[in-house]
């Protein structure tokens, strides 16, 4: 039978949404009645008007960093569409009729739906089997017991940390031991909590008892991957660790590691990584897909432990994996039984933390406590924890108490100037880059140049717009050569001493990676001086390369804050617009503040910072249910 379909009851056009979303929304609606029609059935108006608008809605909470779509957002979306009376039980019936919507749990079988109704969430079926792929993964590790000598680790782990006073608490000791006993460890801390030396320690003591251990470090990006490279590097030179030489002294990207290729990973469930033990910086930045491709090709064998701080920004794009694995927002300790074991291993009482089982993942998180960053009773500590409780009023005790630490600066006030006609916001930014210009225009070292750069950031929340990246950073440029600070670009070309550029595209060939920072500085090399962009090496010299070698790149004075993860800076300024946007949320701002290890400074309208202490990155997916059934809720709010 030809079937006529029902013109929808809304205009795909007049959304505000991408053409990506309306085309998945027409696709669906199209296919849903070609099925109906290859069976000699029809679909109702109302069906098809819910399959369309919830398509479409699945591809927003997509795009938006969202697994899946729980359908209770369907009524507090900023799309302001009628639903007709439909409910959510109603919705949830009519999209269980459909032909394109795979129904979880039901006798039927998967057949290539491109929708799945699990619960009350949708979720595009690439995603939801992504999730399932996932927790089953984990759950296999999690419920692997290990043999392990618990007499013989617990004079390892004696030998690696020493005893600290009584009273106190070696949660660096805690986590490697936790570590030991188990095939899957989150080890999660905020900055300076010290997890890339206690992964170091970690892996020395698994060395000491495993000697033929082959391990794999890795990190989602370039600039990750070599931070984490030279902070391990920095930790075997410390102490002398056992079996040193045997932790590895180079790291991989996730895709180097997994062995992308045009048609898709090398490595996968049909052929695993050839490593005992494979660790994992910067989890936080690991999105829903990646973590699926890299569990599936682990060995069963293989010990997976994941590194990074729960509170931090979510990965770009979808999922928030970490968060959901270490239940963010909530604190939890290891079981009672377990405490008592990793108490007689470290010697340290630990009952203080122990709670009643309610969770696979509780024995498997560790959480180092203690930042050697900054103390938790200074500005920046107790502004940070105020901006993670989004507590406004703490936050602007911590303004008053520490004006010297931190400092904020009202930006939107009526008939106020663009913030860099503001004479304070000038001034932050010539006090903070003048050490750094003065470096450049005296041609110190290059080493000295990039210490001097080192100690100032502004940080931006968006790229684009009035107060993006890009504005940003051709208005310091303009400040610093109209003060003299700089010489400025010259009529033709965009390079001049002391352009700071941001590498944007990896190059494994030239060794740059996507987020690694060069400076533009005069150089002699047997010949006359020319300009070229100066790179700090693993080995802590200076590599020196012509502009017209760099792969994509841009001007760095500031970067946006998703690009500082991982970094520390002595000043840091962030700037946020007068408008708060959805992306400006408590994650993004304790990031910002995090990355500070002397002084913070806040460039902000008042609506703009509250909104964002208030906003949480909360996005949509069965990982943190499944995990920790007691705790999680449905998310109601869209980002």
């Amino acid at each position: 039978m030809n079937l006529t379909v029902q013109k929808p009851l809304f205009n795909l056009t007049a959304l505000p949404v991408r053409d990506l979303d309306r085309q998945l929304a027409r696709q669906l609606l199209h296919y849903e009645t070609r099925l109906h029609a290859s069976s000699n059935s029809s679909a109702s108006a109302e069906q098809l008007q819910a399959l369309q608008l919830a398509g479409l809605m699945v591809s927003v909470a997509l795009g938006k960093g969202q697994v899946c779509l729980p359908l209770s957002q369907c009524w507090v979306s900023d799309l302001q569409e009628p639903w007709h009376g439909i409910g959510p039980q109603r919705l949830h019936s009519l999209l269980a009729g459909c032909a394109t919507v795979y129904v979880a749990g039901r006798d039927s079988a998967y057949a290539q739906q491109p929708l799945v109704l699990a619960g009350q969430r949708l979720y595009l079926a690439r995603y939801y089997f992504y999730e399932q792929d996932v927790l089953a993964q984990l759950e296999q590790r999690l419920a692997s017991p290990l043999q392990v000598d618990d007499s013989a680790l617990a004079e390892v782990l004696n030998a690696l940390f020493p005893t600290l006073p009584a009273g106190q608490t070696d949660w660096q000791k805690v986590a490697a031991a936790t570590a030991c006993l188990q095939r899957f460890t989150v080890i999660t801390g905020g900055p300076g909590t010290g997890k890339t030396t206690t992964v170091t320690r970690l892996l020395s003591a698994l060395l000491s008892t495993q000697p033929e251990l082959s391990i794999a470090l890795a990190a989602p990006t370039g600039k990750a991957a070599a931070r984490m490279t030279e902070s391990i590097r920095n930790a075997k030179l410390k102490g002398a660790l056992p079996y040193a030489e045997q932790i590895p002294d180079d790291s991989f990207t996730l895709h180097r590691l997994l062995g992308w290729t045009p048609n898709g990973f090398r490595y996968g469930a049909q052929r695993h990584l050839p490593f005992d033990c494979v660790v994992v910086d910067e989890a936080s930045m690991v999105d829903l897909p990646m973590m699926h491709h890299l569990l599936m090709a682990l060995a069963p064998h293989t010990r997976l432990i994941l590194l990074g701080d729960r509170d931090q920004l979510a990965s770009v794009e979808a999922g928030s994996v970490l968060a959901d694995l270490c239940d963010a927002g909530v604190e939890h300790g290891p079981d009672t039984a377990f405490a008592t074991r990793l108490s007689a291993l470290t010697g340290y009482p630990l009952q203080q933390v122990a709670e009643v089982a309610c969770s696979p993942m509780q024995n498997a998180l560790a959480q180092l406590r203690v930042s050697h960053r900054f103390d938790a009773s200074s500005g920046i500590g107790q502004l940070a924890a105020a901006v993670n409780n989004s507590d406004i009023r703490a936050a602007q005790q911590a303004f008053r108490t520490f004006v010297e630490q931190i400092r904020t600066y009202e930006l939107g006030q009526q008939d106020a100037p663009p913030y860099w006609n503001n004479n304070d916001w000038q001034q932050n930014v010539r006090a903070g880059l003048q050490g750094f210009c003065h470096a450049v225009t005296a041609q110190r070292p290059a080493t000295e140049v990039f210490d001097a750069f080192g100690q100032y950031r502004l940080l931006v929340a968006l790229r684009n717009g009035q107060s993006g990246v890009e504005e940003v950073n051709r208005q310091v440029e303009q400040l610093l050569v109209k003060q003299g600070l700089l010489p400025g670009r010259p009529e033709k070309g965009l390079w001049y001493a002391g352009r700071p550029v941001m590498i944007s595209r990896n190059d494994y060939d030239l060794g740059l990676f996507n987020g690694d920072v060069g400076i533009t500085l005069w150089h002699t090399d047997g010949s006359k001086p020319q300009l070229k962009v100066a790179f700090p090496d693993s080995d802590g010299g200076i590599r020196w390369l012509l502009p017209s070698r760099l792969p994509a790149h841009e001007t760095a004075f500031a970067m946006t804050v998703h690009k500082s993860q991982g970094s520390e800076f002595t000043r840091v300024c962030l700037l946020l617009p007068e408008q708060w946007q959805n992306v400006i949320t408590r994650e993004l701002i304790y990031t910002a503040i995090t990355r500070a290890r002397e002084q913070f400074d806040v460039f902000s309208s008042s609506d703009s910072w509250e909104r964002g202490v208030r906003a949480r990155v909360q996005r949509a997916s069965g990982l943190r249910e499944a995990l920790w059934p007691q705790a999680a809720n449905e998310v109601e709010e869209l980002l």
